[in-house]
């Protein structure tokens, strides 16, 4: 009987493991129905797989160690040939440019290129930075999870050199964390989230802006 109750625990072990395991390749599907990207978690690169048979390589490996399942993913944009890669350890970004014109219009092209966190080999973070549509189509809020901070991210598929990344929140809210605690959450107004704590309870309330600088901040709820 004991026998059979280890084996049980252990069968279910195994199957929690598994479902809990991030692959390391992963298929993204387009809106153009005869191409998907396929992303390698691990180190960044990515393939544009054609139903025909045929690929080609849009993004080269970013990571080339490539120790961690997961690392990377991908947001779809409403640009239909455009996606965003994040490094969801270190909040790098890249816009990525799938095409069926030919190899000269697949791209991918960096928005942030410094790291924002800077993992250990031994660290193994979950979906730490994280990356959120907003109503406007050219920009996305990029939170790290783990302390709070915030910044607002922006592409365009007119003119590459108005990718940029500008802060909101710059500040550690909290330190020394290394699990998912912070969350938001949309307000009526398509400019302002609330940034909820979600082991303490603390909300901010923040906006982010086309304006410039003076029309983004960030306030605590008393």
């Amino acid at each position: 009987m004991k026998k059979a109750i280890l084996f049980l625990v252990s069968m279910f072990i195994a199957i929690v493991s598994c479902a809990q395991s991030s692959p390391v390749y992963k298929m993204y599907r387009t809106q153009n129905y005869h191409n998907q990207l396929r992303l390698n978690t691990m180190t960044g690169e990515v393939l544009q797989i054609q139903d025909d048979g045929q690929s080609w390589t849009i993004c080269t490996a970013r990571e080339v160690s490539g120790e961690k399942e997961g690392r990377f993913c991908l947001y779809d944009t409403q640009n239909i040939w455009t996606f965003i890669m994040l490094d969801t350890y270190t909040g790098k970004n890249w816009q990525v440019q799938f095409s069926v014109k030919g190899e000269d219009y697949m791209f991918a092209a960096p928005i942030n290129i410094f790291s924002l966190a800077y993992p250990e080999t031994t660290s193994n973070w979950t979906n730490r930075f994280q990356m959120f549509k907003t109503q406007n189509m050219w920009t996305f809020i990029l939170l790290d999870s783990y302390n709070g901070r915030l910044w607002q991210v922006q592409y365009s598929t007119q003119d590459l050199d108005n990718l940029m990344i500008v802060p909101i929140n710059k500040y550690e809210l909290v330190s020394d964390n290394e699990r998912c605690i912070f969350s938001i959450q949309p307000l009526t107004s398509m400019y302002q989230y609330y940034l909820i704590n979600d082991s303490t309870g603390d909300m901010w309330k923040f906006q982010w802006s086309t304006k410039g600088d003076d029309y983004r901040w960030i306030e605590k709820f008393k």
